[in-house]
């Protein structure tokens, strides 16, 4: 969790001449156990410009300033604000408020609570992972691990993968519960050293989680009842009676609502669904951006699903900086050239901050559009392979098919061949159940021979096609 120790009030400025771009600023601190309500903030004001700032109010969570006759509200998670800004004798002058904050690295039960959505981690800044590198407490490592595995694995996604598989085993040799869980999704997607999917070692350590008192652990459990894979049973109305008990505590976790509001569209109860991620997301989930913009977006509710996709990006949900993403190139043509720059240019910005924040489609996209030249993209090998690595890394099954289908074309090499082979293995693995004849005939010509023990036990005919193995809420 963060905490805030200190506001700073800082007046920053530069000559407006156009030949200097030297900055300077002029500091002033205030510690919080300083800070009252009714407090009027003196601070250094070299132009003499600003008007006075206001304590409105103080506590752990926040400090409300007034200025003018606006408030502002600052938290350890939303740090700053620009207040003003004026001129004066050839100098631009600058009016900055934020917050000093720092983690609190604890083995707690709230400190897992507390990070159980990946957005939370998603968001890091720079300053934020350097903390928590710098620690070498069973928590920061498995918090560091989660990081690289689920939003930052880089090129080499196997050697990440590895050191996000070291991290998570020390955390739980060390009792970390919800390290448990995460290793049991790297066996469960075949994302671990061994590169293989093992799904009777997911469930040990699925089970060793909950047995542990995981609340990660129960989150997918919960929705793997619902549909009855990766070794649960199917008992969506169950589930749902132990959400609805669980949600009357006032301080349960909002990815709850998540979950329920799945469980109610499983049961065909859609609107009941809409309802749930519309509270969830009132109580502060941000995946149930996600799960309201895919049913709005299904429903076909274009304006309402467009809505909440702008909300969701406010709220940094990955999912959201799809927003656009569908544009037909017909459409795309018919406008002028202005409107033409403005659309790639904002998509552009928008499917990378996606990508960023861990979401694999919107990597999957821009691979894709530099490889087609569409939508005013221009066509980039190297632009589409960086990006659907990089979708690849994520976890996302279309950039490894559509990495597949390019090392397949144009007279592919041996060494091609079985690359794009064990792409579609990793985009099955990945819920891409159309792999599954590719792999099948891959395996056959001795392509996958390095997967010949994962294939005969999960991925060759049986009586029961329908077996449950895939997890799509991982």
């Amino acid at each position: 969790m963060k905490i805030w120790t200190q506001l700073n009030i800082d007046v920053d400025y530069s000559p407006s001449d156009p030949g200097i771009s030297n900055w300077f600023c002029e500091r002033t601190s205030f510690p919080k156990a300083d800070l009252k309500p009714g407090q009027i903030l003196r601070y250094k004001d070299p132009g003499g410009l600003f008007a006075a700032i206001r304590v409105l109010e103080v506590s752990p969570d926040k400090v409300v300033l007034g200025y003018g006759e606006k408030t502002y509200t600052l938290t350890p998670l939303d740090t700053s604000r620009s207040l003003d800004k004026d001129g004066r004798n050839y100098t631009n002058f600058y009016l900055n408020v934020w917050l000093q904050s720092q983690w609190i690295i604890e083995d707690s039960p709230a400190f897992y609570h507390y990070f159980l959505p990946k957005e939370r981690i998603a968001n890091f800044s720079e300053q934020d992972i350097k903390a928590f590198k710098a620690s070498s407490s069973p928590a920061a490592k498995y918090i560091v691990g989660r990081w690289i595995y689920s939003v930052m694995p880089g090129e080499d996604a196997s050697e990440d993968f590895s050191k996000a598989q070291r991290l998570f085993e020390e955390a739980a040799a060390s009792g970390v519960a919800d390290a448990y869980e995460m290793l049991s999704r790297m066996y469960s997607r075949g994302e671990n050293r061994e590169d293989r999917m093992d799904l009777e070692e997911s469930t040990r350590l699925r089970d060793e989680a909950l047995s542990r008192g995981s609340e990660l652990a129960q989150l997918r459990y919960a929705r793997n009842r619902i549909g009855g894979v990766l070794d649960a049973p199917e008992e969506p109305q169950k589930v749902l009676e132990e959400i609805l008990q669980r949600t009357q505590d006032p301080n349960v976790s909002p990815e709850w609502y998540s979950v329920l509001g799945f469980v109610y569209e499983t049961l065909g109860d859609k609107k009941k669904g809409e309802a749930c991620y519309r509270e969830g997301i009132a109580k502060g989930c941000v995946r149930c951006y996600t799960d309201l913009a895919s049913l709005l977006m299904v429903q076909g509710r274009e304006q309402e699903c467009t809505r909440i996709m702008e909300e969701g990006m406010k709220a940094q949900s990955g999912f959201c900086y799809l927003l656009g993403y569908n544009l037909q190139e017909e459409e795309y043509e018919e406008l002028d050239e202005h409107q033409k720059y403005r659309y790639t240019a904002t998509m552009e910005e928008r499917l990378k901050r996606g990508a960023r924040l861990g979401e694999g489609l919107c990597a999957y996209f821009l691979g894709s559009n530099y490889f087609c030249g569409i939508l005013g993209f221009p066509q980039s090998m190297e632009a589409t392979a960086k990006w659907l690595v990089r979708g690849a890394a994520l976890g996302d099954e279309k950039s490894c098919r559509l990495m597949a289908d390019i090392l397949e074309s144009d007279n592919p090499s041996q060494e091609d061949l079985e690359d794009a082979a064990s792409l579609r293995l990793k985009a099955l693995r990945y819920g891409d159940g159309e792999q599954l004849e590719a792999v099948r005939k891959a395996y056959e010509n001795g392509l996958l021979d390095n997967y010949r023990d994962e294939i005969e036990q999960y991925w060759l005919p049986e009586e029961d096609e329908d077996d449950g193995r895939w997890d799509a809420y991982v």
